[in-house]
């Protein structure tokens, strides 16, 4: 596979969420949703040459340094199918995603890329007759489409998981991409030696790190960059906002612990609250 482009699609409107804030800004474990698209787009090898991210005008979208460079192109209401047309045109591979879908990874990606080679793909079940999550193919190709995001002919392409259709369209579909969030982040960390007794009940969220033979209770909640040493023990239902825990602290539970440093092997008892405010 070789040079490709990115094109993310932000164009539907806030009506369902009832919000101020734009649907691809809501947070999902730590990020907004469409930084999770984002990322999947940059972790497929080789990555894209360029993410270009179509918005409303009346909605501006800015993720900041961390998300890398990215050239945000607003559209004016009425004029989606006329920019992506746009967007797409240029020579070479491109693959246009909807910004709605933050379950999406770059396996899943790569595939519909390498399907894209032979002809215009859809990442799709093959019940889904309705638009695809994402397309991909030649870019004239996809721009001889009325609308690049309704191929006419396009070839299905199945994700790694079904979950990663998930399109996140109202609130409930926002818990059920938190769901889906917590699950793989929880097994990335039980695969590097951290230990969940009921891992259905944490949260952590997706920039939290965490050490080996570290235990976490039920409830505990971890957020932000926090960062967990080695061999500590998380107690029930604590919450951990932004802040550093040493190696081998054991905090007894129902503790509040934010923006601050718990020094290593510290025994924190039940109930306690440690803050910078």
């Amino acid at each position: 596979m070789g040079a490709w482009t990115a094109v993310i699609a932000a164009l539907d409107d806030n009506e369902r969420f009832r919000s101020r804030v734009s649907v691809y800004l809501h947070p999902l474990g730590g990020r907004p949703i469409i930084w999770h698209v984002v990322r999947a787009l940059r972790d497929v090898t080789p990555p894209p040459g360029e993410v270009r991210l179509l918005h409303r005008a009346t909605a501006p979208l800015d993720l900041g340094e961390a998300a890398g460079p990215i050239v945000y192109q607003p559209v004016e209401s009425g004029e989606d199918a006329i920019a992506l047309r746009a967007a797409v045109t240029a020579l070479g591979m491109t693959a246009l995603i909807d910004g709605a879908a933050p379950l999406v990874t770059s396996p899943t990606i790569a595939r519909l890329l390498r399907a894209g080679e032979a002809g215009v793909a859809s990442l799709s079940t093959d019940s889904d007759y309705g638009q695809p999550l994402a397309v991909a193919g030649e870019g004239p190709a996809l721009a001889s489409a009325d609308d690049p995001r309704l191929p006419v002919g396009a070839a299905r392409v199945s994700p790694t998981a079904p979950i990663e259709l998930l399109r996140v369209v109202d609130r409930h579909s926002l818990s059920d991409a938190a769901v889906g969030i917590r699950d793989r982040v929880v097994r990335a960390h039980e695969a590097r030696g951290v230990s969940f007794l009921l891992p259905d009940t944490s949260w952590i969220d997706v920039d939290v790190r965490i050490g080996a033979d570290t235990m976490i209770y039920p409830g505990a909640v971890i957020e932000g960059a926090s960062e967990i040493g080695s061999e500590c023990v998380i107690g029930p239902y604590c919450r951990i906002v932004e802040a550093v825990v040493g190696r081998g602290v054991e905090l007894g539970g129902w503790n509040f612990v934010a923006r601050t440093h718990v020094r290593n092997h510290a025994v924190v008892e039940p109930y306690d609250r440690r803050s910078v405010d």
